[in-house]
């Protein structure tokens, strides 16, 4: 997605995620953004989940007077271009590149500093071309990335207080802490070609600066040209200076001129020397920043329109089943497990989230422990949801049985999806040794019960709020394989 629109999907999916019961963003405005966005952008591809949080991250900007600072806080290196430039070429123009006093020491030139230190900087990046870093999250970032990350997190710590009560001001805290773990792995990418194209940039101006000071100083000041060494000799300067000026002297078809006719106390005009030391400074870093910057501002325009914002196939099927108004019946049949109240909301949750809020979910008595399963009705509708507490000791004879019948007389068209409660096994064992052991142990076992009747189970714990992966892991987990694809 392009930078803006990646931007604005990850602080809604952050809301998203962090504000079911929609206080930050009513659900309402999210079911209306999701309908206009799928009809103005149908076959489309995914464009549609850029315009849908378009207007909602416009919505929230409108309610959150903070947020657009901390949108464009979270945006690192954008638009500081041009103010970095210019900054760079006023600070090369008030440097006296020449020196202090009105005769230059050709062999202590104080470019000769600048010109050395861009090319140990040209050298540094070279090497770490050969060190490439593994994508993922910004550790591999340039520091300021990472310290950014860190004062972003310091300020969200400290968001003002709302007229909305603390309850609320939590919950936003913990939106915006998600949208920083969303977003900044995301555009860190972005952000680094964003930082080095501002580095070389700024190499070329302040480059340009300091050539421009020299020349305005040498329009107003007469300079004179000399050299003093304790070591080196007249012949060894001239040898010296005749090698590290060569490609300017080339490039002007003027000579260097020898250095042992100006040996101190002894001077001499010091123009050629200054169109020399300029040369050779936009040689050996006014190119090479230039094509660096040229470099990467080719990768900035290309990764602003390419930002890849991690968005969970859960995530997106909820925003589509939210949006359905289609009436579909879904079947519950829970066997020799009676779930609690809350856990059967937490279901119906899960069910709603995959299926749409228009859903029909008809939730039968629990079968009795060793029900025939030729008396089981195959049952209609568009899913069959089989609900076993883990707390059971699966049994290939009872349970296997069971799931294999009800596999075999599953209508054309329904799907079925085996689920695994764990809420009232993990609050038995809760604080008793090995109590995560134990849990994993008796999931295996399930599992390979569930498996040898052909199918996967779908391990939740329906006593504890659940993530849009729990939705990805349902669609892959129903079977025929591919049957929840599309809720349709």
């Amino acid at each position: 997605m392009k930078e803006h629109d990646a931007q604005a999907v990850a602080l809604v999916r952050a809301v998203e995620e962090t504000d079911r019961a929609g206080t930050l963003l009513p659900l309402q405005a999210r079911r209306r953004a999701t309908e206009s966005a799928r009809a103005a952008r149908a076959g489309d591809g995914d464009a549609w989940l850029a315009a849908r949080a378009g207007v909602l991250s416009h919505a929230l900007q409108g309610e959150l007077p903070f947020l657009p600072r901390l949108l464009r806080f979270t945006s690192p290196a954008r638009g500081l271009l041009p103010p970095a430039l210019a900054l760079a070429f006023v600070l090369g123009l008030a440097a006296n590149a020449l020196g202090p006093e009105k005769r230059i020491n050709v062999l202590a030139v104080p470019l000769l500093g600048l010109i050395a230190w861009n090319l140990a900087v040209l050298a540094l990046l070279a090497i770490r071309t050969w060190l490439p870093v593994g994508p993922g999250s910004l550790s591999g970032a340039p520091r300021f990335l990472r310290w950014l990350e860190a004062l972003a997190r310091r300020l969200v710590e400290r968001l003002p207080r709302r007229s909305t009560g603390e309850e609320q001001h939590e919950r936003l805290k913990r939106a915006l802490e998600r949208y920083l773990a969303i977003w900044l792995p995301a555009v860190a990418p972005l952000a680094a070609a964003r930082g080095r194209r501002l580095l070389h940039a700024s190499s070329v101006a302040l480059i340009l600066g300091v050539v421009a000071g020299m020349y305005l100083r040498g329009v107003a000041f007469q300079y004179q040209a000399t050299w003093e060494s304790t070591f080196l000799t007249g012949p060894t300067v001239d040898d010296l200076l005749g090698a590290l000026l060569a490609p300017a002297s080339a490039l002007l078809g003027v000579a260097v001129p020898e250095a042992s006719a100006i040996e101190s106390p002894v001077a001499g005009n010091a123009a050629i020397w200054i169109h020399l030391w300029a040369v050779t400074a936009a040689l050996f870093v006014g190119l090479p920043r230039l094509a660096l910057t040229m470099f990467e501002g080719v990768r900035v325009a290309r990764r602003r329109g390419r930002v890849e914002v991690e968005l969970p196939d859960g995530y997106v099927r909820r925003l589509l089943a939210a949006a359905d108004t289609s009436q579909r019946r879904l079947e519950v049949v829970p066997y020799s497990y009676r779930p609690q109240a809350r856990a059967v909301e937490t279901l119906k949750q899960l069910l709603y989230d995959l299926f749409g809020p228009r859903s029909e979910i008809r939730l039968r008595a629990p079968l009795e422990y060793g029900f025939e399963p030729d008396e089981l009705d195959p049952g209609t509708g568009r899913l069959r949801l089989v609900l076993f507490g883990l707390a059971q000791t699966p049994e290939v004879e009872v349970h296997g049985e069971l799931l294999a019948r009800v596999k075999d007389d599953l209508p054309d068209g329904q799907a079925l999806l085996v689920v695994v409660d764990g809420s009232s096994y993990r609050q038995r064992l809760e604080g008793g040794e090995g109590a995560a052991t134990r849990l994993a142990e008796r999931r295996r076992a399930w599992d390979r019960v569930v498996r040898d009747a052909g199918l996967e189970a779908l391990h939740v714990d329906l006593l504890q709020a659940f993530d849009d992966d729990l939705l990805t892991r349902a669609t892959e987990t129903a079977w025929p394989a591919g049957a929840l694809e599309n809720p349709a």
